[in-house]
């Protein structure tokens, strides 16, 4: 029944941020602010209210489990369309180091929100050989052109300072061979975590994780970010392997 809710929410929001952000791509930098767009563009308080109640149910009932098929397989290659941050980089340049590969978007609250937690990840956990990646992928006007400068401008606007990769085509890009062939998803908003040889160990499907904030709806992001340090710890742990 979680699942079941989950997917019929992800809809909901893939259509908002098609059709609500259309005509002009708003980049979401909270829940707050979210919720402000929601009333700039013609909702009541309560309808804005409503909406967001329904997207944190989802988030709370969204199942874990969701990715499991895809631990202990090889991380396919990157195919990415550009690259902020950093110079491009292969999963044979990553080898030897635990990486986190989240896909996120500007028009998505639940990335807005896990934003902060990505950059504590990375402050705490890159000297000790962690390395995010951060991977845009368009939801609003997602058929237009590549467009590296709204790229930029979302990562300004959240703040991120790690490597991004460009997955602009992703319903056939990276996202695809990574996520969306095999069982339906509940999100697009994925976390991996790969070992020091780059296969799969840990999956979070989706939406949100952070540090507790004690904000309604979010018990369940405080438990999942406690869940994605664990598994990195974990992972450093290991034994480093040799490059190819």
């Amino acid at each position: 029944m979680k699942r079941i809710l989950a997917l019929a929410l992800f809809p909901l929001l893939a259509c908002l941020c098609q059709a609500s952000f259309a005509e002009e791509i708003r980049i979401v930098t909270s829940w707050e602010q979210f919720r402000e767009v929601l009333v700039s563009e013609g909702k009541t308080d309560t309808a804005a209210d409503q909406q967001i109640s329904k997207l944190l149910t989802s988030l709370n009932d969204m199942d874990r489990s969701a990715g499991s098929d895809r631990v202990g397989a090889a991380a396919p290659p990157f195919r990415f369309d550009g690259w902020l941050n950093s110079e491009p980089l292969t999963l044979d340049d990553l080898r030897g180091q635990v990486v986190l590969v989240r896909w996120w978007t500007e028009t998505c609250p639940f990335c807005a929100s896990s934003s902060p937690a990505l950059l504590s990840i990375n402050d705490q956990y890159s000297p000790r050989g962690l390395t995010v990646v951060g991977v845009y992928h368009p939801k609003a006007n997602r058929d237009s052109p590549l467009d590296i400068e709204r790229v930029k401008r979302a990562v300004e606007a959240r703040g991120l300072d790690f490597p991004i990769a460009i997955d602009w085509d992703w319903r056939n890009g990276t996202l695809a061979d990574w996520w969306l062939t095999g069982p339906k998803r509940p999100a697009t908003s994925v976390t991996f975590l790969l070992d020091k040889s780059g296969v799969i160990q840990y999956v979070h499907p989706g939406m949100e994780y952070h540090e507790d904030n004690g904000a309604e709806g979010h018990a369940m992001c405080a438990n999942d970010m406690a869940g994605i340090r664990a598994e990195i710890e974990r992972l450093l742990a290991e034994p480093t392997v040799g490059k190819r």
